[in-house]
């Protein structure tokens, strides 16, 4: 076989599993995942289960290749986002007046309001694909059954490189932000996530007594609250450290008078 033709027959296959992952894709929208079956998305893509199998070999690993394009797809558009925010903050900087040492709030609150609109970019992008959040609530159950070490390490290797690319943009976007602190600030906030995407996704009984008048705190809006996790943990993230001389003084000033009067030994 010559390199063009196999080149093609090679271009024809990604095209194939593209169809199905997107077959699968409409499926897992439309039916709660334990619902779907390998034969349902047999039918939508019109092909035999035997050619579905030679893609796809459990329906766990079809999951993962639909996570892994629509993670795809969320992490180009938020990396669109940050990258637009990391400009605009330059361009403004560059005419912006720079603020007097006195006013020592001023850094503070530009660091706060970055924050909110880092928070604010990553929360709507998400809370606007309720779809794939769904599917993370209940990715890491899947992660463990019935998919090979191949599969699953293809989807980290993908989600790993999303995640260095993106929290190199985070880091821009947030200078207060250590370098290389930008990945784990990501990972803890896709771990806020998941949490709250299962929180947020009870079962009937439990929805039944939400709805309850007494129950009004157990009612969870997750785009709100997402957007408000978010803030905090990177506000958090965010704050610089404080200085040792500053740090010691925190610390006495959480001690009780009787803990500072305590002898040594």
């Amino acid at each position: 076989m010559s390199s063009t033709r196999r080149a093609r027959k090679e271009e024809q296959k990604e095209e194939r599993r593209r169809f199905i992952i997107d077959a699968a894709w409409q499926l897992f929208q439309e039916t709660p995942y334990p619902e779907v079956t390998m034969a349902q998305v047999a039918e939508r893509t019109r092909l035999a289960k035997g050619t579905l199998y030679l893609y796809f070999t459990t329906k766990e690993e079809l999951f993962l290749a639909v996570v892994d394009q629509e993670l795809s797809k969320w992490f180009h558009d938020v990396d669109i986002h940050l990258t637009h925010f990391c400009a605009s903050r330059g361009d403004a900087s560059a005419v912006r007046p720079r603020p007097s040492r006195a006013r020592r709030g001023a850094p503070l609150a530009s660091a706060e309001d970055a924050s909110a609109s880092v928070a604010s970019i990553l929360s709507t992008t998400l809370a606007a694909r309720d779809a794939m959040t769904r599917l993370l609530g209940i990715l890491h159950s899947v992660l463990e059954q019935n998919v090979s070490y191949e599969a699953a390490l293809r989807f980290k290797l993908s989600l790993l490189g999303h995640i260095e690319r993106t929290g190199v943009l985070l880091e821009r976007c947030l200078p207060s932000l250590a370098p290389g602190h930008g990945g784990p600030t990501l990972i803890r906030m896709y771990a806020l996530l998941i949490g709250m995407r299962q929180v947020c996704d009870p079962s009937d009984v439990i929805r039944d007594i939400r709805s309850r008048p007494d129950m009004g705190l157990f009612r969870i809006n997750f785009g709100e609250e997402i957007r408000a996790s978010f803030t905090h943990l990177l506000s958090g993230a965010s704050a610089p450290p404080l200085a040792p001389e500053r740090l010691g003084a925190a610390v006495l000033r959480g001690m009780s008078s009787v803990e500072r009067r305590r002898p040594e030994g």
